[in-house]
């Protein structure tokens, strides 16, 4: 690890090398898979490999830092038991009163001061999935393995799942639940049923009230063919409206009676970077094409080349972001390239790059993110 004093820019860097890391922290495994760095207090955690193979079979552990100075405070006490088995990016997790809940395919619920386990349960889903919580109770979905039955479970904090909903496929029809979405007291399910001859689909709407235990709403909305069959990002939720991208459409949907104000093409789909709302402003980052969209009418303000990687963060007036080698910071007003630099890890190796993980501590201007053999923790442009 080492310590370098931070350094503050607000114009793109003429030369990549003028941009360091405040610290940086060698794994000293070789490549690894990663979390969204997660923040909680005075920590910041990551997700490294438990030993050095450079075929991936190695499983993930997790590790918390300083996230001042990048000082390793604890490695987690446990092991994932199945070779292979990795926390994703892709997932979602939930903190309650000191504990971090996570999937890697078996539950961990994994107290975030000292990296010990509380609960752990196998539920023999390979690579994870999504959790999401209000307080105490948990909710994921879970897809069998035949691709029979599409349910969401609840439970509390002990991983006793219960069943809250399910859908039976067939030969004709197939459901998707690829999100689930908390909205204070409610948890909203957006469920796509699929044609299998190609008709067009269907977006199902359930809100579930979790204060009361009980479905309160339900609502369909008719999906053109081609948009019938996954939630390529996680939807983005504000007061009134509920953004999704359907494979390469961005839908704006009204939250409250569940029917379509806009909808927008986009050139490719968004399904690693996503969409990320900021100051009524709607961005979807696809493998070719940032945009900027008007949030209320879905008109293009801006768009730039650009190629998808981590999920998009908005911190004083720039998106940022890494797009497969490079950290970019872009003007959310403009859309100018502000920062691109490249994991400084690449100077020993040209495979260790930037990794699709980026958390911004937004109270102490700092950028968390990771390549594939290092943790970096920069200074915002602003």
């Amino acid at each position: 690890m080492s310590l370098i004093s931070s350094c503050h820019l607000f114009q793109k860097p003429e030369n990549k090398l003028l941009y360091p890391p405040i610290w940086e922290y060698d794994f000293n495994i070789g490549y690894f898979s990663s979390i969204d760095p997660i923040l909680y207090v005075d920590k910041v955690i990551y997700s490294g490999l438990d030993e050095k193979k450079n075929d991936f079979s190695a499983n993930s552990t997790l590790e918390a830092f300083d996230k001042k100075n990048g000082r390793l405070i604890w490695k987690w006490a446990d092991n994932i038991p199945e070779s292979f088995d990795k926390f994703k990016h892709t997932d979602t997790w939930h903190i309650h009163a000191g504990f971090l809940y996570i999937s890697s395919g078996w539950e961990y619920a994994i107290n975030i001061m000292n990296g010990t386990t509380r609960f752990s349960h196998n539920s023999q889903f390979f690579g994870g999935k999504s959790i999401v919580g209000y307080e105490e109770v948990i909710f994921t979905r879970f897809t069998f393995e035949d691709y029979s039955r599409e349910t969401v479970y609840f439970s509390k904090s002990d991983f006793n799942w219960n069943e809250l909903i399910a859908f039976n496929n067939n030969d004709s029809i197939r459901y998707y639940i690829d999100h689930l979405i908390i909205d204070g007291v409610d948890l909203l399910i957006p469920v796509l049923r699929g044609r299998q001859n190609f008709e067009p689909g269907e977006l199902i709407f359930l809100k579930y009230n979790i204060f009361k235990k009980q479905f309160t709403a339900q609502d369909t909305i008719i999906l053109d063919k081609e948009r019938n069959r996954f939630i390529d990002a996680p939807p983005v939720l504000t007061e009134n409206s509920l953004y999704l991208s359907l494979n390469g459409t961005v839908v704006c949907v009204n939250k409250n009676n569940f029917t379509i104000i806009w909808q927008r093409e986009t050139n490719g789909n968004s399904s690693r970077s996503g969409i990320m709302y900021a100051d009524n402003k709607l961005y979807v980052n696809t493998e070719f094409q940032l945009y900027a969209l008007d949030a209320e009418t879905g008109n293009i303000l801006w768009q730039i080349d650009s190629s998808a990687g981590s999920r998009m963060q908005e911190h004083k007036g720039v998106v940022y972001y890494t797009d497969g080698i490079s950290l970019r910071g872009v003007d959310a007003v403009s859309g100018e390239v502000l920062l691109e630099v490249e994991a400084p890890s690449r100077a020993t190796d040209d495979g260790a790059f930037f990794q699709p993980v980026l958390t911004i501590d937004h109270e102490n201007d700092r950028i968390y993110t990771a390549s594939y053999t290092h943790a970096y923790c920069y200074p915002t442009l602003r």
